[in-house]
């Protein structure tokens, strides 16, 4: 066999290869064609996979107008802002030639001046556009999406700039009419979809609100100067959990509704002020799977654009989104923070105590971090937010080893987490405890009562229960703690369950 022979052999099998490669990742883009929920979606989100699949530079995907007599592109540039490109369906230009005559246009150099003659002599390639951008185009590959049905005309597909230098190769030519079918059906399945405008437009879709009722409602919001939200919920009766699931839907995140148990991640609001909470809006509220970091916020998209959470807390690389109501983000909000920051925020009380490792008993170092100012603040807020919370009980659990101390209010009954503290601090919280409530300090064994009195807050009287746990000795842990009658009008019975918890470690 000749040298010649094996050549063109050796030409034929890379060019079988190539086919099968551009074959697979058209039918990978199609997929992803199919899978957008609308149209924007296309020309905003899936165009870069077309740009990969035919290794250009840039692309622009216009469709045709309302009147027919002009192809229009979008282009994203903000959360529900699109920019419109619009040119005319005449043969001044490259784009409008392939739209008036459905045909193809592969043209190595847009600046050759004959190679458009050649094309038409009315065709031109408008320079300008490149001398206010910057941008310098020479290849493109242009051509037409027609319906399957009729060859009516839906829009035209522009690649700009092949990345190899080199004119767009025959086989991409080949291809161009493949990927307009695919795109020709998709546009038609979803004209007749309703279009997703606006974060709110998910109520209409799913049956919620009717179109004039969501203007309605915009209007009313306007008017009295309040968030849109609150105006559904209030006037139009639309449920937060299906406002929840239409933003979860707008922004492609979970809707994280209000927990009034939500335990705080005192950890994580360490290097948080409130008010830059509050005029930030996000805010961690917990660690997930693999120390990700989940962050809830009324607006994940601004959020995560800026990257603002990365710079607070470099150190969770992996954060996940959550959306939520403006009413639920204020609400989580007070819960964490309080709402009237009585004597300090818990966590700044915690953040400026030491972590240092736990003594085996109690010493005079702990005696005296007892009465150590940042700890007697501490105690003091956990008291007076279960007072301003309405709880009528105080539950303190120390556990073993390294596990933090849990702190819970009883509300109407059920216990809700409050905050952790560190296991360095049990001692000493249990310590101090015992002190304002004038109880021996160094009894451990038998069970103590005794009463605190704060100034400042109505003269209210609380009860204090200290109740060793038969686990005690084996765990290493401080006796257990609950505090009673911590708000009368809230208070309707009193026991000792806190024991039977904390043998049973439930």
């Amino acid at each position: 066999m000749s040298t010649t022979s094996l050549d063109q052999q050796a030409a034929g099998m890379a060019d079988i290869g190539n086919r099968l490669a551009f074959s697979k990742k058209l039918q990978n883009t199609t997929n992803k064609i199919h899978a957008a929920k609308c149209i924007d979606e296309i020309l905003t989100e899936v165009s870069s996979e077309i740009c990969d699949l035919f290794a250009a530079e840039r692309i622009t995907l216009y469709l045709q107008s309302d009147d027919g007599k002009a192809i229009v592109s979008k282009i994203k540039t903000g959360l529900n802002q699109f920019k419109e490109l619009k040119l005319a369906i005449t043969q001044t230009s490259i784009a409008g030639y392939v739209a008036l005559n459905k045909c193809l246009l592969n043209i190595a150099d847009v600046y050759d001046d004959a190679e458009l003659l050649a094309i038409s002599p009315s065709i031109q390639f408008l320079k300008e556009v490149d001398l206010k951008t910057g941008f310098h185009a020479k290849q493109m590959l242009v051509f037409p999406i027609l319906s399957a049905d009729d060859g009516r005309l839906i829009g035209v597909v522009q690649l700009i700039n092949s990345l190899s230098g080199l004119p767009f190769s025959r086989l991409l030519e080949e291809g161009a009419p493949e990927l307009a079918k695919t795109l020709a059906i998709a546009f038609d399945q979803r004209q007749a979809m309703p279009l997703i405008k606006s974060k709110y437009d998910g109520l209409v879709a799913a049956g919620h609100l009717s179109p004039e009722d969501l203007a309605s409602a915009q209007r009313l919001a306007r008017s009295q100067g309040s968030d849109l939200e609150s105006v559904l919920i209030a006037d139009y009766q639309v449920q937060a959990r299906h406002i929840g699931g239409a933003l979860a839907e707008f922004f492609n995140v979970p809707y994280e509704p209000y927990q009034a148990d939500r335990p705080k991640p005192v950890d994580l609001l360490k290097q948080l002020k409130q008010e830059y909470v509050e005029a930030n809006a996000w805010l961690p509220i917990s660690l997930g799977n693999q120390d990700s970091l989940v962050i809830l916020t009324p607006d994940p998209e601004r959020i995560k654009s800026s990257g603002i959470v990365s710079h607070v807390l470099p150190r969770y690389p992996n954060i996940r989104y959550c959306v939520c109501l403006q009413q639920d983000f204020t609400l989580t909000v007070e819960q964490f923070y309080g709402s009237n920051g009585t004597s300090g925020f818990v966590g700044d009380l915690l953040s400026e105590m030491a972590d240092e490792e736990e003594p085996s008993s109690l010493s005079a170092d702990e005696v005296n971090m007892a009465t150590d100012n940042e700890l007697v603040k501490l105690v003091n807020k956990i008291v007076v937010d279960a007072y301003n919370q309405g709880a009528s009980d105080i539950h303190i659990e120390p556990y073993p080893e390294k596990g933090k101390t849990q702190i819970r209010f009883r509300k109407d009954g059920t216990l809700v987490n409050y905050i952790e503290v560190p296991a360095s601090y049990r001692n000493a919280l249990c310590a101090r405890i015992k002190i304002m409530c004038d109880l021996d300090i160094s009894e451990k064994r038998r069970p103590q009562d005794g009463k605190m009195k704060l100034k400042n807050t109505d003269r209210w009287t609380s009860s204090c229960g200290w109740l060793p746990s038969p686990l005690q000795a084996a765990w290493k842990t401080s006796s257990c703690v609950f505090c009673r009658r911590v708000n009368p009008s809230r208070w309707t019975s009193w026991a000792y369950p806190i024991g039977i918890i904390n043998s049973s470690k439930a």
